[in-house]
């Protein structure tokens, strides 16, 4: 069987682990009541774990580059 168009990680990816995002992300900005703090708050929590991960997986990537390919 080949898949021709979607991968099935494509789906596992942005449908069961990105579930809960959306769904923290739709809650922030369409739940009642709103409240901009929560939302800036909630939003910077998320962009700074997402920075933090690929920010390390950057730094490990140029570490291991470092030691075993020059």
């Amino acid at each position: 069987m080949t898949w021709d168009v979607i991968y099935p990680g494509i789906w596992v990816i942005f449908g069961v682990i990105g579930l809960p995002v959306y769904t923290a992300f739709l809650g922030w900005f369409l739940g009642k009541p709103r409240s901009l703090s929560t939302t800036v708050l909630g939003m910077s929590v998320f962009a700074s774990l997402v920075l933090s991960l690929w920010g390390g997986l950057y730094a490990i990537t140029m570490v291991i580059r470092l030691f075993f390919f020059s």
